[in-house]
């Protein structure tokens, strides 16, 4: 047996070495998890590989000028091509401090939502059976929650099998996978936790190829097309957190002086060639107005604020009645806002009320993030004299429970 094991490990490597990338190709493996990682096996033909972060790497890959080899494997199996090097890389999970230690991480290149899934009768399990995908990354979250897990399967559509049986008492699943699955309706879901999702790059391919990864980076916010959408609680939960920054913020800048002391440009073309050379330079470099922003008594102010609260707060923008920048607490991918839902809610519509943005990726803070905004009302004026705006983490905003203590109690959502 022990000799069969060491042939099977040996045939596996060697499958491994012999799909390497060559020349400008970058092979990479991931492991089924639909929608994120659909696995087609096509009769006559290779096994294609989609799904919503398949076309996100294959996507920022190809905007570097590479081309890449998407392969499946489960994911113990793929982990252990990683660590021996026998691949150049390995999504989509969520941070591991073991693969730090191997491998390089990217920014996230998708984000989870996780729910507690159980029957839907309302009774309450002290000790819940918690069944989940076999190497799935909630299955490895839980386990290093230390928490005991009754029964592993397959696919998520086992899981449910398994719940509605009576198997076990709760599965702990992502919405998109619920959404794609069938007869889920009588299910009761408790949201748990967002999670980002990485490649994880072996360092023999980091150490031939400098700084792939920090343009493989730049082009991840141009190839995710999948956002979330946040429900009325959810957007009751951000409002009220915004409301209470806001008030820190107005409370220490005086936002309308801070708006009439910067940059002040009225021609569009000269607000698009300064953009133009903003976005070129960022986020590596400061462009000479970059500079001059970041250097505003207010800008000063906002760092230091959001210094306090850097978990919680990903940015903070001030924009003057155009929608160039006044003031920001790191430097933005942009210097225009005015083209921007954040700042088009309050301008174009004159809206008074917060606007809440959809969860997305802000490629100036690498994170998936809420926006937040408010208009800057000066007495005697109709129209705002700018937009005040909060990047809002979603892990830390809308964190969920999070915490092992509260999977027994499930409610219907």
């Amino acid at each position: 047996m022990e000799h069969s094991r060491g042939v099977l490990a040996a045939s596996f490597a060697m499958l491994a070495l012999s799909g390497l990338a060559n020349g400008d190709d970058i092979d990479l493996y991931t492991f089924p998890a639909p929608p994120y990682q659909i696995v087609e096996d096509i009769p006559g033909a290779e096994t294609y590989i989609r799904g919503l972060t398949v076309d996100t790497v294959r996507c920022a890959v190809t905007r570097t000028g590479r081309n890449s080899r998407i392969h499946a494997a489960p994911p113990s199996r793929a982990i252990q091509f990683l660590v021996d090097n026998l691949i150049d890389g390995y999504f989509a999970v969520d941070p591991s401090t073991i693969l730090d230690y191997v491998a390089f991480r990217t920014d996230p290149v998708s984000l989870e939502k996780w729910f507690l899934v159980s029957r839907g009768d309302g009774e309450t399990v002290e000790n819940p059976r918690i069944g989940t995908v076999i190497g799935s990354n909630e299955d490895a979250w839980l386990r290093l929650q230390g928490q005991d897990i009754f029964l592993t399967v397959r696919t998520a559509a086992q899981l449910i099998a398994l719940l509605k049986r009576g198997r076990i008492d709760q599965a702990l699943l992502d919405q998109r996978v619920l959404e794609s699955l069938n007869n889920t309706r009588d299910l009761a879901s408790h949201f748990l936790r967002y999670e980002p999702l990485h490649v994880y790059l072996g360092r023999r391919f980091v150490s031939q190829n400098p700084g792939f990864i920090d343009e493989f980076n730049r082009h991840i916010p141009f190839c995710i097309k999948a956002n979330f959408d946040l429900d009325e609680t959810e957007t009751a939960q951000i409002r009220a957190t915004a409301y209470d920054l806001f008030r820190e913020l107005e409370a220490s800048i005086p936002l309308a002086e801070a708006i009439a002391s910067g940059p002040g440009i009225e021609n569009l073309s000269e607000i698009l060639n300064l953009d133009a050379q903003w976005r070129a330079l960022a986020p590596q470099q400061f462009s000479d107005m970059a500079q001059r922003v970041t250097d505003q008594p207010a800008s000063i102010t906002m760092r230091e604020w959001q210094q306090g609260r850097k978990l919680l707060v990903t940015e903070v923008i001030l924009t003057n009645g155009i929608g160039t920048l006044a003031a920001m607490s790191g430097l933005t991918s942009d210097f225009w806002q005015g083209d921007e839902p954040k700042f088009e809610h309050h301008i174009s519509t004159d809206t008074r009320t917060l606007y809440v943005s959809p969860i997305r990726y802000d490629a100036s803070t690498a994170r998936f993030q809420v926006t937040v905004s408010m208009p800057v009302i000066v007495k005697g004026q109709w129209l705002p004299a700018g937009v005040l705006a909060i990047g809002l983490d979603v892990e830390q905003a809308l964190g969920g429970t999070g915490h092992i203590r509260y999977l027994t109690n499930v409610k219907d959502r």
